[in-house]
């Protein structure tokens, strides 16, 4: 706004100083820009930007009484929504407001269907279309393209002939009728007694009208919210609670087409998140304006509608609800969401959608190149795989889930041709095999507890021991079972143990401010786990193995307060790839038929049934989103034919105490809370403690995570960087060091692979070791829970070594770099693929791949001899991470031109300023 002016009315000499220093300082900003130093060993940046909202709002309720606006309450809303861009399925995004209506009547499930009864909540829900009034009318967002979980929040009767939104002087004339939206014909199940209704249809992605109605949906629902129901997960649509300041905040589940077609969410479809703060309907009484049968007549009648539409809530701020049902007041309650008057205040948050997961399938029919293994790395490459498979001069690159054991086991088979693991092999791959570091991330506990006052609890600590309590089946869970079951008791103080995890005083002590019951005892004695082998279970594992306080407790010596191993897992050697279930006692007491009829029928130890690992991660995620408890112990149809062993299922937000082990980048994708685990402190010596004084904890954040990679170190004979565990008890680098970190590899063979999957899988990791280090959001880039590999994170040696591997597999020469940084030299022949591997030496190395000069149309092929022009093109294409070398000769060129054409607009603009001024 400044030169403009100046340009306008400001003298001529002061114009042209004012364009001689512009040019000057323009150029001077390009010169700063080409000398600026390159980060070394920085990969191409990805798009931090997650597209935060916040947006303030005057929201009112206003009636019309006897022609003259009454306003009744009126507010400033102000709404934060954290991520809108680049979103996925089932993804969780934090959003807070101010300036809301205090809630009451406040249900704990702010996610079922009930929880609409509470009298002015904020609610959140997606709805598909477009916010501009301009856009079609068949594309523009309405209640109708809105989701909800039930029909019974798209549905409201009444006997009254006049109920509130009846009154709302702000619907349409339509909408005040006495039967809005009923399909015609009228089906006969859907029959209701006289009185007032209102329907609001849901329509589907597919244009399908799903008419919805009384008695659980008479006209028919969308098949996600049966199938959701049926599987006890809520729906994403969210009565979210504010408190008595009118501030509040809650996790919003997005959905896409991948688990919602009938809402039909996607990156071709448009979407946004709907913010509702319920104000309670401005009402009409008198309604002039419309035709005498709408009208609330005589006046004893409009007199007693107004006074229903005009309530003003049946709770005071902050109360709970009795829970029983129609005890809120209609007028002010979220069931009333759809009425115009709350519709009216809304607040429409556009958002975008990354890629599908199965984009590459819906792209491209080529056959992919597969890598499988690690859960670790699920989260990462569906943010790299759209990547490749989205240009068409790459290839389609898919991850093929498996554990890490197993794709370790079809590698050295010959199975497959690459694996991701997150820990070297037991024994050595029989031909050579590069590992190559692709990520540092790691596991994670995670978990849903509350406390007394049933607040969500958010500062969890665990020790090793703790978990080595929860996993060897110490916990009785059940009263019964803790009486009955002498295997749990202490034999010097014949005393039971705790009950379950939140009864342990060791919890107690770190965690003060939980209750010591829970609602579950059975969720709350275990920790959900992995039945499958998997390097994750390995990894939790060598931690508990490594700590003393938990290594002594394993081999027998009670706690400090009397609490023993379960004697079937006295000794226990670890680690393990997966935890065995080895209990085996059965309560005959528990079983009867009129107590659980299903293991009366058949009876099974108890404790594996608490315990009920699965076999996927991706199930534990989902089961800590959902809050369910995961122990198999509930008889569904119990005396039937078809009776059967069920989860214990939801637990109720406010009740909750849950536990499970999952990748890290699962739990910063969904917004799970983590567990901050012990690093170092206690001792061996049986001394009881109150407090966690003395004890360190570290979480799952960036610096902890680069602590614990601070202190890998090359293992020649693993030809990795294993986490060294008992450094990280011991080391003072260790205090603040995240001890679930985990390196996850590729490994691939530098012998005997065909040439086009050889260059394909050198092309991938010389992305692993450039592009796709770029933290971000968007294709190719680095998702949250990962450590970016970068000099800047001191990750600059592991980082160089997958670029060498890239060109050691790209040579396929049967050379397998050393992690000393030496590498050997490289065969003139391939290494037979039956030879029991290569006998590398330290004499040598492979050069790294040149990044290409800047402007050129083409990269600069490799000076490696091993690897081919090609190979280097298309791996350059990726991009590459800097190395340490100086990069003032690649842009010395440009410098020399950009200093004369300085040197020339200097002379120029002096010469000017020099110049006598004529008038203006």
């Amino acid at each position: 706004m400044i030169a403009p002016r100046l340009q306008s009315k400001g003298p001529r000499s002061h114009r042209r100083r004012v364009a001689g220093m512009g040019a000057l300082t323009i150029l001077l900003g390009l010169l700063a820009a080409v000398l600026a130093p390159t980060a070394s060993g920085s990969p191409a940046s990805g798009r931090h930007d997650s597209g935060q909202f916040s947006k303030t709002e005057r929201i009112s309720r206003v009636h019309l009484v006897d022609g003259k606006n009454e306003v009744v309450d009126k507010r400033t809303f102000s709404l934060h929504v954290a991520q809108t861009r680049d979103l996925r399925d089932r993804q969780e995004i934090s959003v807070s407001w101010t300036g809301a209506h205090p809630t009451g009547g406040i249900i704990a499930d702010p996610n079922s269907a009930i929880a609409a009864q509470q009298e002015y909540p904020v609610v959140l829900m997606m709805c598909r279309g477009l916010a501009s009034p301009s856009a079609p009318k068949s594309e523009r967002i309405s209640p109708q393209t809105c989701w909800t979980q039930t029909p019974q929040e798209r549905f409201q009767f009444s006997t009254s002939n006049f109920p509130p939104f009846r009154l709302d002087r702000y619907a349409s004339v339509a909408d005040r009728a006495l039967s809005v939206g009923a399909p015609s014909p009228y089906p006969r199940a859907c029959a209701v007694s006289p009185g007032a209704q209102f329907w609001v249809p849901f329509v589907a992605a597919n244009g399908k009208v799903y008419d919805g109605g009384p008695n659980l949906g008479c006209a028919g629902i969308p098949p996600e919210a049966a199938n959701a129901s049926a599987s006890l997960q809520p729906g994403n649509t969210t009565y979210a609670v504010s408190n008595l300041q009118g501030k509040g905040s809650d996790k919003f589940v997005i959905t896409t087409d991948e688990s919602n077609a009938s809402l039909g969410c996607s990156d071709k479809v448009h979407c946004a998140l709907v913010a509702i703060p319920i104000m309670g309907i401005s009402c009409d009484p008198a309604g002039d304006s419309l035709p005498p049968i709408d009208r609330p007549t005589p006046a004893s009648t409009e007199a007693e509608a107004l006074a229903l539409c005009s309530k003003t809530g049946q709770y005071p701020p902050g109360a709970i609800s009795s829970g029983l049902p129609e005890t809120e007041d209609l007028a002010v309650s979220g069931e009333l969401w759809w009425s115009a008057s709350n519709w009216r205040n809304r607040i429409v948050v556009p958002l975008s959608f990354a890629p599908p997961s199965n984009v590459c399938q819906l792209v491209s029919k080529a056959t992919p190149t597969d890598v499988y293994g690690s859960y670790l790395m699920v989260q990462a490459t569906q943010q790299w795989s759209p990547y490749f498979c989205l240009n068409p001069k790459l290839f389609t690159v898919q991850q093929v889930q498996t554990s890490e054991p197993e794709a370790k086991n079809l590698l050295q088979a010959g199975s497959i041709q690459a694996a991701f693991q997150g820990n070297s092999p037991p024994t050595h791959f029989t031909k050579p095999v590069v590992q190559a570091p692709t990520a540092v991330t790691g596991f994670a506990i995670v978990y849903a507890i509350d406390t007394a006052h049933g607040q969500q609890y958010l500062h969890l600590r665990l020790d090793a021991r703790l978990l080595a309590k929860l996993l060897t089946e110490s916990y009785p869970s059940n009263s019964t079972v803790q009486q009955d079951d002498k295997a749990l008791w202490n034999p010097k103080t014949h005393k039971p143990n705790p009950l379950d995890l939140a009864a342990d005083p060791e919890f107690q002590a770190l965690n003060p401010g939980l209750a010591d019951k829970v609602s579950t005892p059975e969720a709350a004695s275990t920790l959900l786990s992995i039945s499958s082998d998997s390097d994750i279970v390995s990894a939790l594992t060598s931690y508990i193995n490594a700590d003393p306080e938990a290594r002594a407790w394993l081999n027998g010596k009670p706690d400090p307060w009397g609490m023993v191993v379960n004697p079937k897992y006295k000794g226990i050697k670890l680690p393990v790839t997966t935890f065995p279930l080895l209990d085996t006692y059965v309560p005959k007491t528990l079983y009867q038929a009129d107590l659980n009829p299903c293991l009366h029928a058949d009876p099974v130890p108890w404790l594996p049934l608490v315990a009920s690992p699965v076999e996927n991660p991706a199930t534990i995620t989902l089961d800590l989103q959902f809050d369910i408890a995961n122990s198999q112990i509930e008889c569904v149809n119990g005396g039937l034919p078809g009776q059967k062993l069920a989860s214990v299922g939801r637990e109720t937000p406010g009740q909750r105490f849950i536990l499970g082990l999952t990748s890290l980048a699962d739990a910063k994708r969904y917004e799970l809370d983590t567990a901050a685990l012990e690093t170092q402190g206690g001792s061996t010596t049986g001394s009881r403690f109150t407090s966690a004084a003395g004890r360190s904890f570290a979480t799952p954040t960036d610096a902890d995570l680069r602590r614990a990679a601070d202190l890998l170190t090359p293992d020649k004979a693993a030809g990795s960087w294993p986490v060294p565990y008992a450094k990280l008890r011991t080391a003072r680098a260790g205090k603040a060091a995240y001890p679930g970190t985990m390196l996850v590899s590729t490994d691939v063979p530098t012998s005997g692979l065909p040439k086009l999957e050889a260059h394909q899988l050198s092309t991938f990791l010389n992305f692993v070791a450039s592009r796709g280090q770029a933290r971000g959001l968007t294709a190719g880039d680095l998702p949250p829970g990962y450590l970016p590999m970068t000099v800047a994170n001191g990750l600059g040696k592991l980082v160089d070594y997958t670029k060498a591997a890239a060109a050691a597999v790209a040579a396929q020469k049967g050379v397998v770099p050393l992690v000393s940084g030496q590498q050997p030299p490289i065969s003139p022949t391939p290494t037979d693929t039956s030879s029991s591997g290569p006998t590398p030496t330290d004499s040598s190395s492979i050069p790294p791949v040149k990044s290409p000069s800047p402007g050129s149309s083409s990269p600069t092929t490799a000076t490696s001899p091993t690897a081919s022009p090609t190979t280097s093109q298309v791996a350059l294409s990726l991009g590459t991470t800097a190395a340490k070398r100086s990069a003032l000769s690649a842009v010395a060129f440009p410098i020399v031109l950009l200093l004369a054409l300085i040197a020339g607009t200097l002379t120029l603009a002096l010469w000017r300023l020099g110049r006598p001024v004529g008038p203006s």
